[in-house]
């Protein structure tokens, strides 16, 4: 473990579930951490949560799905601190009563999912200190086997994969969503547009972390399947607590070492084959 005495983290869509616990976790290793939501009381009331147990989260407005909103609070942090060491993309959603969904919110669960990961790249990876951490909630369903088309099957494993393609195979996928039911589920069966999600940011993790590497920069980027946990997006079903799903998101931000770099992690911590 290294010193995490002046550290900044930060944690999307943390204001319930999964996000809740890891700040709850690093407010017991790290001076700053910022819980953040785009419900300005939802997150208030989530901060007071914490208080009352003694912990001492910050809070700002985030919705990871604007521009605006990103590049303000990379503002915020810029004037308020000398960068960030530790990034948790954690905000996602799921429609669990829609296995297969309309091409409209197919589209909102990739803003939220996935493109907002090319925006929080672009604005606030520059604010990243030189041995920072990146952890991406992945899932099992980002694992590259829930994909049933060969082209990209083919495609997403490839060394010199770029963020291009990947966006492409989104596009792919939602050009799907737009054919109908039966396009929609031959890409990736039911709940396509949350597996194509997952495994966009499982794939985008990796060629991030080379590219860093190619940059000379020590930053770690890694993805994480939390488990399937009991939350408000699973409507209360799983395996695991909160608490329990944010044990393997913890482990990669604070105690992982820091030459754990562009894998894939299992909620107990082992790393597993992506692409398997």
């Amino acid at each position: 473990m290294y010193n995490m005495e002046t550290k900044v983290a930060i944690v999307t869509g943390s204001n319930k579930g999964i996000g809740f616990e890891i700040v709850k976790g690093l407010c017991r290793k790290i001076g700053a951490v910022y819980l953040t939501a785009r419900n300005e009381e939802r997150g208030r009331q989530a901060v007071e949560k914490l208080e009352k147990l003694g912990l001492r989260p910050l809070f700002h407005v985030l919705d990871v799905t604007s521009e605006s909103s990103i590049q303000e609070f990379a503002d915020y942090i810029s004037k308020h601190h000398s960068g960030i060491d530790i990034l948790v993309n954690n905000a996602g959603v799921l429609d669990f009563d829609k296995s297969v969904t309309s091409y409209e919110d197919a589209k909102r669960l990739m803003d939220t999912n996935f493109y907002s990961l090319l925006t929080i790249s672009k604005i606030l990876y520059p604010l990243l200190t030189n041995n920072a951490r990146i952890i991406n909630l992945s899932s099992d369903w980002g694992l590259l086997s829930n994909i049933r088309k060969q082209v990209w099957l083919d495609t997403l494993v490839k060394e010199d994969l770029t963020t291009d393609e990947i966006l492409q195979f989104v596009e792919d996928f939602l050009q799907a969503a737009k054919n109908g039911k039966s396009s929609y589920v031959s890409f990736g069966g039911h709940y396509c547009d949350y597996k194509v999600s997952k495994v966009a940011l499982s794939a985008l993790t990796f060629v991030q972390q080379k590219e860093f590497i190619k940059q000379g920069k020590d930053i770690s980027v890694n993805c994480v399947h939390p488990g399937f946990v009991k939350t408000d997006m699973t409507k209360g079903m799983g395996d695991f607590s909160p608490e329990r799903g944010a044990k393997a998101p913890l482990y990669l931000a604070v105690d992982a070492p820091q030459s754990l770099k562009g894998t894939f992690v299992w909620h107990d911590c082992h790393q597993v084959n992506w692409d398997d």
